[in-house]
């Protein structure tokens, strides 16, 4: 099953409508405004600080929302049957 920023897409290194059409970063939807920093920084040749410090924003953020689809997804396997767990684990949701 094809996932957004995985494969196919553009391969000229991308631009901003590349990166929104993706998520930024290989994510899904919009990107976050840690990532939209973390771009800017990139394209604009940002010192070694705030390169550090970008990157270091963007982490905790990703860090954050991992923990959030964590806990959602145990959520989630609290009111699946084996049957609907196995299939969105194979669906790669879970």
């Amino acid at each position: 099953m094809f996932r957004g920023g995985r494969g196919g897409g553009d391969t000229n290194g991308g631009g901003d409508n590349a990166n929104r059409r993706r998520g930024g970063f290989g994510g899904l939807g919009e990107p976050s405004p840690e990532a939209e920093a973390l771009q800017k920084a990139i394209e604009g040749k940002a010192s070694n600080s705030e390169m550090k410090a970008a990157l270091a924003k963007y982490q905790e953020s990703r860090k954050a929302k991992q923990t959030d689809l964590d806990t959602a997804q145990t959520n989630l396997k609290k009111v699946l049957s084996v049957r609907q767990e196995a299939i969105l684990t194979a669906q790669g949701l879970l």
